[in-house]
């Protein structure tokens, strides 16, 4: 992979694979079908301070290209398609500048002020380069693009940037950053999928657990009887992913002995399956995608898991498939090349250095293991708990460099929706109770942030806004004694107790409102800063912003919720402190929750269907892990949703989880 701490020589940072340019072609067509301008692309170049604008153009001239994702598997320069040339025809540098003045109202200017404020505020993310300039580039041989998707079959082909830099063996590739389309954007699908916990030693604890079983039934070998009474599930069992849930089954998932970079392999396999369908057009993919960054144990083939996740995106293996890196297991190879653009954002695990102990706590059940499947496991680094949880900015360097220079950002599809993606931060501390016990709320919105996002949203005008965040903006505790209290309200059993007996349609036979935040603490596993603020916003009750949102979509919790926000007429208060420290807060809007997902199947009329949504709205959709497995009791397998958008209007956010074959 090419250094990029080194040279003097432009590197482009956006678009890149975590943050691509959709291009449209049915766009720049006129009614007779034929191409009434000039296809472009922008993009956002770092350079040395004061490095020449004419040496910048040239080193863009006749060595920039875009290169076609033909298919998915195979060596991978043979998924590649001919290099198509781009052709530099502007140039601008990007000066700083004061975000307050309203005559800068622009979405350009709000993604470098997002970059002023996060990637340059991390040394040596790009060696010494720290000046922005913003390049325009023509599309060259569009007929042959055109021709490439016809005789693809598909709507869409992914492209990487790539710059052969003069006097340098490696190229600089922006991998998946562009994807050009021909479609009607005013139906389109996309998947969430969250808290995906990359990290190197996935694949060695399984191994691990393989060959103990192993070593079990070739000592036993002359025994049959004997052989037959060891587990050997973890040797045979596989999944897939489905829509719903596989019911049945429950209590093998729950032990399943989950491989997480597994789980994103085979989701790269759903999601290749639907983009050759033409039933996916892109993925969000919203934080915790990896586990930590530092390799807790494995080879030395990797820097840290930002590169591990790279990999498996990518399809590439540095000959993992051979010993002794865990041979031709299909568990551990990366076979696919992911073929849908994705969106990225980070989440609190992103931000973490090291890793924690697998004999931690109960932290092997998230991993869906027993505390003996793991006995005699160890990382080759010593764990420290307190590294574990120490969190900065600048562990995201590799993050910056390879998926994506924004944390905060917004994406324009098709001519009636917005998705404004936020950073909610990472670890606090200020709840060190919920962090050691392994929930934390996160840092959070900071001000920066705010002003962003008032900005997007205005520039957004009336048109659909979907927010999309790790951390979810509300969550609730429903603590041993909020369990005991309720369950003797609702004369049930405390075992009996289901999250279903708080929806607000059943919540109304006991307490006359239905809301939620009524008779729960809301703010826990949340954002600490400017929590108020977001919520405000949300609901459109913000004094710079009066109007609502759509639709917020998150994850962190490993949990499956359903929420709808309120603007509230009269704040009431909550005890958020300990119990000998009170601190007390406002509740900034009404909570109530259900099984909203389930409410768009009821309607027949569309129309019915769009003036529900828009009256309920803000709805808040939180995500289940695609990797860990929750290590409460009563869960749900891991898994992602499926959103489907027609006439401009959200009809489904189906969930899919892990079915065993």
């Amino acid at each position: 992979m090419l250094d990029l701490e080194k040279g003097k020589f432009p590197i482009i940072i956006k678009p890149n694979l975590g943050q691509p340019t959709l291009i449209n072609l049915r766009d720049y067509r006129d009614k007779n079908g034929v191409f009434n301008t000039t296809i472009t692309l922008n993009a956002i170049v770092i350079t040395i301070p004061n490095y020449p604008t004419q040496k910048i153009l040239e080193a863009f001239y006749s060595n920039i290209f875009i290169q076609p994702i033909l298919k998915d598997d195979g060596a991978f320069s043979e998924r590649r398609g001919e290099k198509i040339p781009l052709q530099p025809i502007q140039i601008e540098e990007l000066e700083a500048f004061d975000f307050n003045d309203k005559n800068i109202l622009e979405e350009e200017n709000c993604i470098y002020w997002d970059i002023y404020n996060s990637l340059l505020e991390v040394e040596d993310v790009f060696g010494k380069r720290t000046e922005l300039h913003k390049i325009t580039f023509k599309i060259q041989n569009v007929n042959q693009i055109e021709q490439l998707i016809e005789n693809s079959g598909r709507e869409f082909i992914l492209f990487d940037i790539v710059h052969d830099i003069p006097n340098m063996m490696k190229s600089k590739i922006n991998y998946h950053s562009v994807a050009i389309y021909k479609k009607n954007w005013n139906d389109f699908n996309f998947i969430h999928a969250t808290d995906f916990h990359i990290a190197r030693r996935n694949d060695f604890i399984i191994n691990f657990i393989k060959e103990k079983v192993k070593i079990k039934i070739k000592n036993r070998a002359k025994h049959p009887k004997k052989v037959m009474k060891i587990d050997d599930f973890i040797l045979h069992r596989d999944f897939e992913f489905k829509k719903g849930f596989q019911e049945g089954r429950l209590d093998e998932i729950q032990y399943a002995k989950l491989n997480f970079n597994y789980s994103l392999r085979k989701l790269i396999i759903f999601i290749n399956e639907q983009v050759l369908q033409n039933n996916l057009d892109f993925v969000l993919m919203t934080g915790d995608l990896i586990d930590y960054l530092n390799i807790a144990r494995g080879n030395f083939q990797y820097e840290n898991n930002f590169h591990v996740f790279l990999d498996i995106i990518l399809g590439i293996n540095r000959n993992l498939d051979v010993p002794p890196f865990l041979g031709q297991d299909d568990e551990f190879v990366n076979k696919k090349e992911i073929l849908a653009p994705i969106f990225t954002t980070v989440g609190n695990h992103d931000y973490r250095s090291d890793h924690y102990g697998m004999r931690f706590g109960q932290i092997h059940n998230i991993f869906g293991m027993t505390s003996s499947d793991i006995k005699g496991y160890y990382d080759s680094k010593f764990f420290n708990y307190f590294t574990a949880l120490r969190s900065r900015l600048k562990y995201l360097k590799d993050y910056f460099r390879y998926l994506n220079p924004n944390l905060n950002f917004k994406v324009k599809i098709g001519d009636s929706y917005n998705f404004i993606f936020l950073d909610t931060g990472e670890d606090s501390i200020a709840d060190l109770h919920d962090l050691l016990k392994g929930g934390p709320s996160t840092k959070g919105i900071k001000e920066y942030q705010v002003d962003l996002l008032r900005a997007y949203i205005q520039l957004s005008h009336d048109e659909k806004i979907i927010i999309v965040m790790h951390t979810p903006p509300i969550a609730p505790n429903l603590s041993y004694l909020k369990q005991r209290k309720f369950a003797k309200r609702f004369k049930i059993k405390k075992k009996d107790l289901k999250w279903s007996y708080f929806y607000e349609e059943n919540l109304k036979i006991y307490y006359e409102t239905g809301r939620l935040d009524k008779i729960l603490n809301m703010k826990y596993q949340t954002i600490m800063y400017n929590w108020g603020t977001l919520l405000k916003i949300f609901t459109g009750s913000d004094d710079t912003i009066r109007r609502k949102v759509d639709m917020v979509i998150c994850g962190h919790t490993h949990t499956l919720k359903e929420y709808r926000l309120k603007e509230a007429k009269e704040t009431d208060i909550i005890n958020f402190g300990f119990w000998l420290f009170p601190i007390y807060i406002k509740i900034p809007c009404e909570m109530y929750t259900s099984n909203y997902s389930e409410k768009f199947d009821t309607f027949t009329d569309f129309e019915d269907l769009k003036i529900w949504f828009d009256v309920n709205k803000p709805f808040i959709f939180q995500t289940q892990a695609t990797g860990p497995i929750s290590a409460k009791s009563k869960f749900k397998p891991p898994g992602f949703r499926f959103f489907k958008v027609k006439k401009n209007q959200i009809t489904n956010a189906d969930i899919f989880s892990i079915f065993l074959k």
